[in-house]
């Protein structure tokens, strides 16, 4: 039941998210390779292969943006938050709190930044590439940003919840679960 929960739940949802871009990152890599091959075995390469690949970096980031936040992947500098963890769990856990709102507060402001650009590129069907000869529409990697930005929103906002438990005693301060709130947040 646990499991059926996690896939259908908003855990599932950036695994989910986090797989596809696992696989766009294996279509880039083909991608790339082929137009090396064609390069240097034909001297022919594969039409918009760069277009596709400076699109590809910035929708792969921010498609797993916030499963990377959830499973403590994102990289940061905690090792005398530890330590004080260990010795003052809740005065941790009230820091923590304090950063994971900050940090919901920057992807919301990140949302509302990236949602004009990406309602232009809608509108004026702006694209990359040159035109006659292989173009990629660019609202669809602004949508990513968008919707990445929101989920790790949220994602620091069930961080935020979790720590606020714990600063009030509600919540036990288990030093495994620092960072890393796996199981989706009830």
């Amino acid at each position: 039941m646990a499991a059926l929960r996690h896939w259908l739940g908003f855990e599932g949802l950036l695994s989910a998210l986090n797989s596809v871009g696992t696989l766009w990152i294996f279509a880039l890599m083909l991608a790339v390779n082929a137009d090396v091959a064609g390069r240097t075995l034909f001297n022919s390469p594969v039409p918009g292969v760069p277009e596709f690949g400076r699109l590809s970096i910035v929708g792969i980031i921010f498609i797993q943006l916030a499963h990377t936040l959830r499973s403590g992947r994102m990289t940061r500098a905690d090792g005398l938050l530890l330590m004080v963890q260990r010795r003052w769990p809740r005065f941790a856990a009230g820091v923590e709190t304090v950063f994971s709102l900050a940090g919901a507060v920057l992807f919301a402001v990140l949302v509302y930044g990236s949602t004009r650009p990406l309602l232009r590129s809608w509108e004026s069907a702006e694209y990359a590439g040159v035109e006659g000869y292989v173009t990629f529409p660019i609202w669809p990697v602004r949508l990513i940003i968008v919707v990445g930005c929101a989920l790790a929103a949220l994602q620091f906002l069930l961080f935020t919840r979790h720590y606020a438990l714990v600063l009030l005693g509600l919540r036990s301060p288990d030093p495994a679960d620092a960072r890393a709130v796996s199981a989706p947040v009830a």
